[in-house]
């Protein structure tokens, strides 16, 4: 199902690139067509294999069943690395289907970037230390590229994969020899820059509340043409839809007042997106306090609040990891100045460091705590090396 999925989509591409008046003439050059092959070959997983894949992938055994899957990915493989030597990657993702919208691409790149860890892993056991890196890079790449397609969902499974990834390679960096880590660190600072989460927030009115307020349109219109306002909302097929119109005292004009109150929201949001982790709270902490009464703010906007959270943690699990390099290269005399160059970004301060027989390990002093919607005191840590090794 899901390869027929894959290859469908693969077809409705092409005739947008074709018919765009901008696209570029070489079609080729468009890394989406390559990941949409390495998609299409992927091995048939269900989906709490898959699940468990996602998981598990940093740690699961290197056995038959893991060694068997890396080899039914070979062409994906193959693909992924094709996509990532391109660099352009158009989706061509729209925006009409609102909240329903299906991001397949993400959901495959999530499996294909586990899958390179588990291929990474095997390498790395095998003594193949470049090739490793080489999937490693070439499938956080993939993650960049996915969160390019505009949505928030896919800009998670980015963050979601750089950390599976990032912890496979600092399990195995002890191994890596100084010229693959100063290559390595050259390829980190060389990734394309992925999409601007700002701007997916601003997206985020055309595929959250334009889409809304079309479908309310829509039933306004046959109010209009003499059908019963209860029947006709009664009869909307999308759930969604009719848990908001529940939500603003189902009436279509409790909707439209309720979205357009809030429509200045996402351009504020975004604005303020990069700000300091507390500040950008405490901003929102202000707005939300602005719009309590309204019952859209409430449904649409938690999602939203938490990807900044997300960012926060995949911005300092990215600094533990040019730490964690640097240290590696300069060994003990480097530490201080390892740790000076690469602060935490979201607490300040320099990272903890706690030297083990056969690994050491870097955590953040930060903790989300009792945050909204992200209850987590867990802390923010990098393992170099392997516990026992």
């Amino acid at each position: 199902m899901l390869r027929a999925l894959f290859l469908a989509m693969t077809v409705l591409v092409l005739p947008w690139e074709v018919a765009s008046a901008d696209a570029p003439s070489d079609l080729g050059a468009n890394a989406a067509l390559k990941y949409w092959q390495a998609f299409a070959a992927l091995p048939r997983l269900t989906n709490a294999d898959e699940q468990k894949l996602n998981a598990e992938c940093v740690t699961m055994p290197l056995d038959a069943h893991a060694r068997e899957l890396v080899t039914k990915a070979e062409y994906a493989f193959k693909m992924m690395h094709g996509g990532a030597a391109l660099p352009r990657c158009e989706w061509a993702v729209g925006f009409e289907e609102g909240v329903t919208t299906r991001l397949p691409q993400a959901e495959a790149a999530r499996a294909l970037t586990s899958l390179a860890c588990l291929r990474a892993r095997i390498r790395f056991e095998e003594v193949r230390d470049a090739e490793a890196v080489d999937d490693l890079i070439a499938a956080l790449t993939l993650a960049r590229q996915v969160s390019r397609d505009g949505y928030l969902v896919s800009i998670l499974v980015r963050y979601a994969s750089e950390e599976r990834l990032s912890q496979t390679l600092a399990a195995h960096m002890p191994n890596l020899n100084d010229t693959i880590l100063n290559d390595l660190k050259t390829r980190l600072g060389a990734l394309p820059p992925g999409g601007s989460t700002a701007q997916a927030v601003r997206d985020e009115e055309k595929s959250g509340l334009d889409w809304l307020v079309r479908a309310i349109k829509e039933a306004e219109r046959r109010v209009k043409g003499g059908e019963d306002e209860k029947q006709v909302l009664a009869s909307l097929t999308e759930e969604a839809v009719r848990e908001f119109v529940e939500k603003c005292g189902g009436t279509i004009e409790g909707v439209l007042k309720a979205a357009e109150e809030m429509r200045p929201w996402y351009a504020q949001t975004a604005e303020k997106w990069d700000l300091p982790l507390d500040q950008f709270d405490k901003e929102q902490e202000r707005v939300a306090t602005q719009y309590a009464s309204n019952p859209l703010f409430k449904m649409f906007t938690p999602g939203i609040i938490k990807v900044r959270q997300a960012q926060a943690r995949a911005d300092v699990r990215r600094a533990l990891l040019a730490a964690a390099i640097d240290i590696q290269l300069g060994g003990r005399q480097a530490l201080k100045e390892a740790l000076r160059s690469h602060p935490d970004p979201v607490v300040g301060g320099q990272f903890d460091y706690q030297e083990f027989e056969g690994y050491f390990e870097l955590r953040s002093k930060w903790r989300l705590g009792s945050r909204p919607l992200y209850r987590d005191d867990s802390p923010l840590a990098l393992t170099v090396g392997q516990r026992g090794k």
